[in-house]
């Protein structure tokens, strides 16, 4: 009977080495149908990745089209300097961008993002709409080189120009129209021949499924049922043998429970002392007289007397003698003077009652919770001591607050009354001297007047952007900074170089407020502490994250400032407002300096957390 279970067992092991290899065989399979799958997917996904952009940019072409005749349709023959250089910046600021990004259409362009690369019908709609763009733009070009030479050139000598453009303008919107649905028409022909190869990857690998279960799985489970039924039978002939075995655990386990009961120490709590009826103490244990010093009884000890230094002595004897008269126990914890330190004990008092069953004897049994009680203690500080802490820095949060407000509050007044006030009361004295009879004079007056009233225009709108700038709400963070940027610029001798990367999107206002806020900040110390020549400040999006950069290299500092700047009013408001700004939009601030060797501060913001915030 052992050989036939030998090979029995031989021939299991074979059978399952071979399941083995087929499902070996049937995964490598799957595996290799997903990352073919796999690469083919990511392959067509590569080649549409720009068709969005693609698309997006040649419908914009047709925006900035009519926006070309529009600009050129506002140029009339009366109008002044101003007019004329404001349609001259905005035709000739649209016509680069127009030609930039049909040439990317046609070629590729890196920084918009557009491959180049059309199909043949692409490019012959391309060829058959060239002469309409090259026609429109020689025009819009004539025309800014016109303006550029003189702003006030005479309509006549733009008309031509201006008829040709807008003659132009409806063929290459048809142009582009087709060009645009040929973009869509290609996009979706993509994501069609992307949806059939997946289903037929879908197809391979759910036959190859199905083959596995007819020719693994089934087989697998008829061998593990006959093994099962095996192990069954087996068990059935151990289960004698397991029953005898419990027995004797059983009987091992109540051996080890009465040699448990054997070892336990005496349980708490343990007697302290007796007393009669009344609390006069008859009996002291040697146990409490280890743990508070007394050693012999007095005619005249009561209860009290065992517990020195605990808190109201008499009014406590009032209340046990009260509780045990009327048959009940007293229980509490007890603060007591000991032999060498301060003690707590948990002590229950009972009455014994006599055969009238009247209490007879109280008995005072107790025990030592010194340590727990020091532990909570410890804890209790410990707690204590975190939320002095924490009330300590929002105190000193309030005190900066409060301050920076002050300073602010003050340097807008001193602005208002050194500048904006002076200005108006000397405007107030020149209006008063005009004098109507001499002609010549008060037209002179009247000059000057008008220019200190557009200094004092320019004044309040310095003051007005310094608390918040307009252009910060209407074009956003990329467009404040660079005006910032521009504005201090004049007003010191530094260099600011201010560099951006890509295009910023837009974010909520409350995280566009805080960031500038923080980089002013940085520009600011920069400015005032750095003595470097040349700040450089750089914006850019990188993986989803906000990062603008704010670096000199000037004299520095020493980072424990910064590290101080929780607890310690020194370090400087500046950088807790930068800490605390941070927080708010969920970014980093990583500040590092060091004497003579310059300062970076670079901020980091999550742009996807900020926008799902919102």
């Amino acid at each position: 009977m052992h050989v036939n279970f030998d090979t029995d067992s031989s021939r299991s092991s074979n059978r399952f080495s071979k399941l083995g290899r087929w499902y070996v065989l049937a995964l490598s399979v799957i595996a290799v149908v997903a990352i073919i799958g796999q690469a083919l997917i990511q392959l067509h996904l590569r080649d549409q990745a720009n068709d969005s952009r693609v698309v997006n940019v040649a419908g914009k072409q047709r925006m900035l089209s009519q926006k070309i005749s529009k600009i050129v349709l506002s140029l009339h023959a009366d109008q002044d300097k101003q007019t004329r250089s404001e349609i001259y910046n905005g035709l000739r600021s649209s016509v680069q961008l127009w030609k930039v990004s049909q040439e990317g259409l046609l070629h590729g362009n890196d920084s918009l993002k557009l491959p180049g690369k059309n199909s043949e019908a692409v490019n012959q709609l391309f060829t058959a709409s060239a002469p309409n763009f090259e026609e429109m733009l020689s025009a819009s070009q004539t025309i800014i080189t016109l303006l550029s030479q003189d702003l006030l050139t005479s309509y006549e000598s733009l008309e031509p120009e201006i008829r040709l453009v807008l003659a132009r303008e409806n063929n290459f919107l048809t142009g582009m129209e087709n060009i645009v649905a040929q973009y869509d028409s290609e996009a979706k022909d993509k994501v069609s021949s992307l949806s059939t190869m997946e289903y037929i990857l879908l197809g391979i690998s759910l036959m190859v499924i199905i083959l596995e279960v007819f020719f693994v799985f089934r087989p697998t489970a008829r061998q593990v049922n006959t093994t099962v039924n095996r192990l069954i039978d087996s068990e059935k002939n151990a289960m004698k043998l397991s029953k005898e075995i419990g027995a004797l655990y059983s009987s091992l386990e109540k051996s080890y429970e009465q040699i448990s009961i054997v070892n336990q120490p005496a349980e708490n709590p343990r007697l302290y002392a007796k007393s009669d009826h009344g609390g006069n103490v008859i009996f002291i244990s040697e146990l409490f007289s280890d743990l508070s010093g007394i050693r012999n009884v007095d005619d005249n000890m009561r209860l009290c007397n065992l517990f020195p230094g605990m808190d109201n002595p008499d009014d406590w004897m009032d209340e046990v003698v009260a509780t045990v008269s009327e048959g009940n126990s007293w229980q509490s914890d007890i603060h007591f003077i000991g032999l060498t330190e301060d003690c707590w004990a948990e002590v229950t008092i009972t009455p014994l009652f006599n055969i009238q069953n009247e209490v007879d004897e109280l008995l005072v049994m107790g025990t030592d919770i010194t340590f727990r009680k020091a532990a909570e203690q410890t804890m209790t500080r410990k707690n204590r001591a975190e939320i002095e802490k924490k009330i300590n820095q929002q105190k000193f949060r309030s005190v900066l607050i409060l301050e920076g407000q002050e300073e602010e509050r003050k340097r807008i007044a001193m602005d208002i009354h050194d500048g904006i006030g002076q200005m108006l009361t000397s405007l107030k004295f020149q209006i008063e001297s005009i004098n109507l009879d001499d002609s010549a004079t008060a037209v002179q007056k009247i000059t000057e007047i008008d220019q200190q009233i557009k200094h004092v225009i320019k004044e309040v709108r310095r003051i007005t952007f310094n608390l918040k700038p307009t252009v910060l709400g209407d074009f956003g963070l990329q467009a404040a900074l660079n005006v910032f940027i521009q504005e201090i610029g004049k007003l010191t001798d530094i260099q600011l170089v201010y560099k951006t990367e890509g295009q910023i999107e837009r974010l909520p206002q409350k995280i566009e407020n805080n960031i500038f806020r923080i980089i002013q900040e940085a520009i600011n110390n920069a400015i005032k502490y750095s003595g470097a020549g040349i700040i450089e400040i750089s914006m850019s999006e990188l993986d989803g994250d906000l990062i603008i950069t704010v670096a000199d290299e000037g004299k520095g500092f020493d980072l424990k400032l910064v590290e101080a700047r929780s607890t310690n009013i020194e370090s400087g408001r500046g950088f807790f407002n930068m800490y605390e700004r941070t927080e708010y939009v969920n970014g980093r601030l990583e500040i590092n300096s060091e004497p003579g060797k310059g300062t970076s501060v670079v901020l980091t913001v999550p742009v996807r957390v900020a926008v799902l915030e919102s």
